[in-house]
């Protein structure tokens, strides 16, 4: 398949551009101009850098007519971080772009358009969820995801294109963003320091990113994937066990003390994806248990 794939710089989406190379797809990513793009370095020279900020309509649509790919993966989204949640900028920079690419799409004839969208617009669901939940955002990045969600996808029924959007938990592995759980405890561990959590009784659904990037492309290339998928592993593990596991690796014989931290008045206590709708429409599984994804993310960082 050629593959128009955005936010191919981040997290999730520098693992789809490598494990889609890896499967012999042809690769275009559009970049902002001047991006070193740090984590697509190794991979100079084998996808189609294109120069346009994702807020260029004209410039994507340009972009997408000239290379006419067979499905575009929108992994681009910007403020994910929670102190940008509430930022109204999750309204001007990403609604309105992912609206403008399915147009472009559309014009080029494009027959696939997988959308990346987030637990985040279920609201806090203290159960295992399915995608069958009425959508109850508390925050203006999961009401901006849900209204991407709705106005790509009418745009892409009236222009006949298949449409999936796939709503991602908690992910984790090498080279991940500063400031989430799992990275902030290996790097403090690793250097030495102990980290102060919480009481860890929370359990979190948690996914591997190779893990995620294979379903984003099992998506792209089930032509009977549409509508909206849940894309976590289903298996809900518990903070501490994760803290514990970490320290092992990390920091063996490092003292932990639970509970210096305390919860958050909104804290979700049990976060857990139903994904056998994805499993039935694609054949994706996940591969990677907890504990072998966290030695590999270990090894990853101890490396760095």
């Amino acid at each position: 398949m050629k593959l128009f794939i955005t936010g191919a710089s981040g997290f999730v989406g520098a693992a789809t551009l490598r494990l889609a190379l890896a499967a012999g797809h042809t690769v275009i990513a559009p970049l902002r101009p001047g991006s070193p793009a740090a984590r697509l370095l190794p991979f100079a020279g084998r996808y189609a850098r294109v120069e346009a900020d994702l807020r260029d309509g004209t410039a994507i649509a340009a972009a997408l007519s000239l290379h006419r790919p067979d499905a575009v993966l929108h992994l681009a989204w910007s403020g994910v971080g929670n102190a940008a949640r509430f930022d109204r900028r999750q309204i001007t920079d990403n609604v309105e772009a992912a609206c403008a690419l399915v147009e472009g799409a559309a014009a080029a004839g494009v027959g696939a358009f997988i959308g990346m969208g987030s637990q985040g617009e279920y609201g806090p669901l203290d159960r295992t969820i399915t995608e069958d939940e009425l959508a109850q955002p508390t925050t203006l990045y999961g009401a901006a995801k849900v209204a991407a969600l709705y106005l790509t996808r009418q745009l892409a029924a009236q222009a006949g294109m298949r449409h999936a959007w796939l709503r991602l938990f908690s992910t984790y592995g090498p080279d991940d963003n500063d400031g989430w759980l799992i990275p902030m405890l290996i790097t403090d561990m690793l250097a030495g320091r102990r980290p102060q959590t919480t009481l860890g009784t929370q359990s979190w659904d948690w996914l591997y990113i190779d893990d995620v990037a294979r379903g984003v492309l099992a998506a792209a290339g089930a032509a009977g994937a549409a509508g909206v998928f849940n894309l976590g592993s289903g298996v809900p593990v518990r903070v501490r066990d994760v803290v514990e596991i970490i320290r092992d690796l990390a920091a063996p014989g490092m003292e932990l003390v639970f509970g210096e931290v305390a919860f958050r008045p909104d804290q979700v206590m049990h976060m857990q994806a139903d994904n056998a709708r994805l499993r039935l429409a694609t054949g994706w599984a996940p591969e990677v248990a907890m504990a072998e994804g966290l030695a590999r993310s270990v090894a990853w960082y101890r490396g760095r």
